[in-house]
């Protein structure tokens, strides 16, 4: 196995300490609340210009649809101009930084904080907007004029809905995030927010801050790393099908020695170098996400799963989701239907998933592609590769082990019913056995006593792979002869 080390095409200059790191964050964040106001400076005035009563600014959002404004925007109006970036995103050139202070054993607060208790990027920034005002009372002012709050009740906190406004780009994130703020979420439960008003208000409407603990820390010249013992840590609440620590250990899987061998050697390679990037193929059913599993517990690493199916492009061609991937905390991803991003007619800009995987590379943990076919995935991607690991479709000998396994321990099972013939009969993958073993169990729970039966197989069959027949085995193979006395 090979792992070249990807191009670093610019070299950024470490933090010198805490705060540099702090005032670049807080830099970002004023420029990000800026675009905020002017955007909401435009929509005030719009109503300042058309609405005659208290009524009509409260359904501005049903009439200003139909009115048309003409004239040039201003820089108060609307977002300004984009400045030209070299060297990667804003977070892959902050990440760089980060990295690189930490080379030099430079004690960053906020990433240190992150990392040890793997919160997401969306975590993270929400930290640092209820930061902010402790650093400079201008952000609150800025958080009070955009919450459209102008009585003597202005707060200087950010709300929910603020936070929500500010750091999601879409429906999709949206709906995503607001569990992560909640106030049962793990931000409140570790110790690190506190919520104002929490209960008599809507969530959105909820202010949030920082514990007294939390903002000494963030804001300490020279962090104690030992201050972090105070807070849990919990697992991390990635975009997935799975954030945890699986429990899967390497008997769980049915494969042959040298893939077996092939996935400890992926193992080693993991624990031994950041970045490395393997790729899975096989048919649907033979063990791919299992594997996954298998390495993220060996590994004793969080196992995030994310299907590409479900990342479209917007309509700018950009995956916005490609930044929360490139900030993963260390973990094992599985990338399901990964043809749609490295295959030969991708579905997205070649450029975008070049760069992710290069920042991807330097971090931390194991990444696995999985498809359906090794021919199905560009050369040039498998030449970058680790590894590859093909999973075949188990024989017969393997498939009578699965249909051991996949029953429930306890069912009982009728003579007639014998696994080396019912697996030498039907040629099915591992998950494919599965779902039927689990559906011919549910029906024989049915039967009193509960008996597993030929026919139980035979109605889970006709639901799953109507077009597959299951032959009833010969006598002489059903029973054995009686002996004399």
């Amino acid at each position: 196995m090979s792992n070249p080390e990807p191009p670093n095409p610019e070299r950024l200059a470490p933090f010198t300490d805490n705060w540099a790191y702090l005032k670049t964050e807080l830099a970002w964040l004023d420029r990000l609340l800026m675009v905020a106001v002017s955007r909401q400076k435009r929509e005030l005035q719009e109503l300042d210009d058309f609405a005659l009563t208290g009524e009509d600014r409260v359904t501005r959002h049903w009439w200003k649809g139909i009115i048309s404004l003409t004239g040039q925007p201003n820089y108060d109006q609307a977002r300004p101009p984009k400045v030209p970036r070299t060297g990667g995103s804003y977070a892959q050139q902050l990440e760089a930084r980060i990295l690189a202070s930490q080379r030099q054993g430079v004690v960053l607060a906020l990433p240190q904080l992150r990392d040890r208790l793997q919160l997401t990027l969306f975590e993270k920034n929400v930290l640092l907007l209820a930061l902010a005002p402790e650093v400079n009372q201008r952000f609150g002012r800025l958080y009070s004029y955009l919450h459209y709050q102008h009585d003597e009740a202005d707060w200087d906190l950010p709300t929910v809905d603020l936070c929500l406004r500010l750091l999601c780009r879409n429906d999709q994130e949206w709906r995503r995030s607001r569990p992560l703020i909640a106030p049962n979420s793990r931000l409140a439960s570790l110790g690190l927010v506190e919520w104002l008003n929490a209960d008599d208000t809507t969530l959105l409407s909820r202010h949030l801050r920082l514990t007294e603990d939390l903002a000494t820390y963030l804001l300490s010249e020279a962090p104690d790393p030992t201050s972090l013992d105070a807070w849990a840590i919990a697992p991390a609440a990635e975009p997935g099908e799975s954030s945890e620590i699986p429990a899967e250990s390497w008997n769980s899987l049915v494969l042959p020695d040298p893939q077996l061998a092939q996935l400890r050697t992926v193992a080693a390679a993991a624990r031994a170098t950041d970045g490395t990037m393997v790729l899975l193929a096989g048919p649907s059913g033979t063990g791919k996400t299992l594997a996954a599993k298998v390495l993220a517990a060996e590994l004793e690493l969080l196992l995030v799963i994310v299907d590409i199916a479900t990342i479209a492009p917007d309509d700018d061609g950009n995956i916005p989701e490609l930044e929360d991937l490139a900030n993963l905390p260390p973990c094992v991803l599985l990338l399901k239907n990964a043809p749609l991003w490295f295959g030969r007619t991708p579905t997205a800009e070649s450029t975008l998933v070049q760069s992710w995987v290069i920042h991807r590379r330097r971090q931390p943990g194991l990444t696995l592609l999985a498809s359906p076919y090794l021919q199905s995935i560009k050369p040039s991607w498998r030449q970058v590769m680790t590894g590859v690991v093909e999973f075949p479709r188990p024989d017969a000998a393997a498939r009578e082990l699965l249909w051991k396994r996949a029953i429930p321990q306890g069912t009982k099972k009728d003579r007639a019913l014998r696994w080396p013939h019912v697996a030498q009969q039907l040629a099915l993958s591992g998950g494919e056995i599965a779902i039927l073993a689990q559906t011919a169990a549910a029906l024989a729970q049915q039967s009193d006593p509960p008996t597993l039966t030929l026919d139980c197989l035979h109605q889970a069959l006709a639901l799953h792979h109507p077009g597959m027949k299951l032959t009833k085995p010969s006598r002489a193979k059903q029973s054995k002869p009686k002996q004399k006395s």
